[in-house]
């Protein structure tokens, strides 16, 4: 039996969402799991010993993550190296079939590793969702107008999910994989793509 650590940054529930279905598929395989909200995460070196495998995830707001996320990060980048780790980030612009929209995508994670001083063993990018009812009113109209953009569900009537849970489960697996046997464990880069612009999860 393994403990792992998964802390999350999320705006309107789409990352914690993520973030607990990991959990409780790690719990299914037999190992242990503590789930920590960026904010409320402790920031000290002895924290993170008791873990064998640590995930990280974030949504893009504002082309960057949650400051919280950001700073636990760049404080724990040394213990994080020396530990099996992944990092997954949520953004609707993975579903968007258009290169510079992918390309700025993987700037806004590789910038991330480079200031934080830490990079994962691998990393991957899931489509979040349009929290239409959580949006103040210009954020709605924003928010559709880059959806309309995109071709994707623009009636602020409703809320949707386009997080493919398939891939998800995917990239929690192998990464339990890879701390039960690490012989075998390899960096890797995963990449979710199916259907608007980097937005808020």
């Amino acid at each position: 039996m393994s403990q792992f650590l998964i802390v999350y940054g999320t705006e309107y529930g789409q990352t914690e969402k993520i973030a607990m279905f990991m959990a409780e598929k790690i719990r299914a395989r037999g190992h242990n799991v503590d789930i920590v909200y960026s904010r409320q995460a402790v920031r000290s070196p002895e924290s993170l010993q008791k873990y064998d495998g640590i995930l990280v995830g974030a949504p893009v707001y504002m082309r960057k993550y949650p400051s919280s996320l950001r700073k636990w990060v760049r404080f724990h980048a040394r213990q994080l190296s020396n530990k099996p780790t992944a990092f997954f980030s949520v953004c609707l612009g993975i579903l968007q079939n258009d290169d510079a929209v992918q390309k700025e995508l993987r700037g806004i994670v590789e910038d991330f590793f480079t200031w934080s001083g830490w990079r994962p063993g691998r990393w991957v990018v899931f489509a979040g969702a349009l929290r239409y009812s959580k949006y103040n009113w210009i954020l709605k109209r924003i928010m559709r107008g880059i959806a309309k953009k995109a071709g994707s569900d623009t009636d602020i009537s409703y809320d949707y999910e386009y997080t493919k849970w398939d891939q998800v489960l995917q990239f929690t697996l192998d990464f339990v994989s890879s701390v039960e046997h690490p012989s075998e464990a390899r960096t890797s880069e995963y990449s979710s793509r199916t259907q608007t612009s980097p937005g808020h999860q």
